[in-house]
């Protein structure tokens, strides 16, 4: 007989506050809404900036909920994991941990590849040294399952091999799990959620607007079985104008900067083939993008090289440049430059 592992909730001790309040929402739909908010472990990220899109906090608040009803709540089984998917770089990562963060919940990352394996996941024994000799080392999603609360983020999920995916159903269903290796049976603590990441939608296409999936190398067509156990989510871009509130919020760009710098990143999106079916349709098609991280990061590059003396216009492109530009190939650069220079003709000089 298996040694079964009881997981009594420990951390029941909570504060319920107001949506607004804790997401620092101003819309009406969550007007009336609580959640609770646990004490911070030292596994949950801190994110001291983030701004909720509506729809998106909708659906981590469905989310939310769906994983902590009350087993037959409802007379079927409802899903109670999360599949957020879109293009790189567009802070679908960021979402999650900042979600825990605001909430306070203890947060368990893997980050999945081709070379994923179920050891990876659930533990394996490790030699721990010459005394110590031969150990078991929990994999993330048993010290998840161990933590009251906790939030599992698989990232990358639509890397991982199917049949490694199929390896996890039964905890994506709330089972315990059963580790043959030790003889063991965890119990999921209650209150556990289950969030997967990726760049596909799982069916190979790699956006809302029918983006290419092939710019994402390794990424693979989920098993239906696997993907039937998710909710689902498209994250993307910022819009403009919410990318030039964050570039003056997280790097003190003036608002002229901002919105150059904003405008030549929608225009580089607009004929990104990871994310439009229609991608070169005013231009030409890119291979390449630059994503919210790096917008931020040529922000600051260029705050940086003025302060070192650079004349502005050429710490632009230069900060441009070793941001990400370099990473494109000589087509696509010189494009990008031309459009730049466009904008900075059309733009009072930042």
């Amino acid at each position: 007989m298996g040694n079964t592992m009881e997981n009594i909730d420990t951390s029941t001790q909570h504060e319920v506050k107001t949506v607004k309040e804790v997401f620092d929402t101003t819309s009406p739909f969550f007007e009336q809404m609580k959640i609770k908010v646990f004490p911070a472990t030292s596994h949950t990220p801190v994110v001291r900036h983030f701004k909720f899109k509506e729809s998106s906090l909708t659906r981590l608040m469905l989310w939310a909920a769906a994983a902590n009803l009350p087993a037959g709540f409802f007379g079927a089984e409802m899903k109670r994991n999360m599949y957020t998917y879109g293009p790189s770089g567009c802070g679908k990562t960021r979402l999650v941990e900042a979600f825990a963060s605001r909430t306070g919940r203890p947060m368990f990352r893997e980050q999945c590849s081709k070379e994923t394996t179920l050891s990876d996941l659930f533990g394996s024994w490790k030699l721990c040294g010459k005394d110590q000799g031969m150990k078991w080392v929990y994999g993330k999603v048993c010290q998840w399952a161990k933590t009251p609360n906790a939030i599992l983020l698989l990232d990358e999920w639509d890397q991982v091999p199917a049949d490694v995916a199929m390896g996890l159903n039964g905890v994506l269903d709330g089972a315990p799990i059963h580790l043959d290796q030790t003889d063991e049976i965890i119990k999921i603590a209650p209150g556990c959620m289950i969030m997967a990441t990726g760049n596909t939608n799982g069916r190979g296409s790699a956006g809302g607007q029918g983006g290419s999936a092939a710019i994402y190398k390794g990424t693979q067509k989920m098993n239906f079985a696997n993907q039937d156990r998710f909710n689902v989510m498209f994250e993307t871009y910022l819009t403009e104008e919410e990318e030039i509130d964050l570039l003056k919020s997280e790097t003190r760009a003036n608002p002229l900067a901002a919105k150059a710098m904003a405008s030549l990143a929608a225009k580089i999106r607009a004929n990104f083939i990871g994310l439009n079916e229609d991608a070169g349709a005013n231009g030409m098609a890119f291979q390449f993008t630059i994503t919210t991280r790096n917008v931020l990061n040529w922000s600051m590059n260029f705050s940086l090289l003025t302060q070192m003396g650079k004349r502005p216009e050429d710490a632009y492109v230069e900060a441009l440049r070793m941001t990400v530009l370099d990473f494109a190939s000589k087509d696509e650069a010189s494009a990008i430059l031309a459009t730049w220079s466009t904008i900075m003709g059309t733009t009072s000089q930042p």
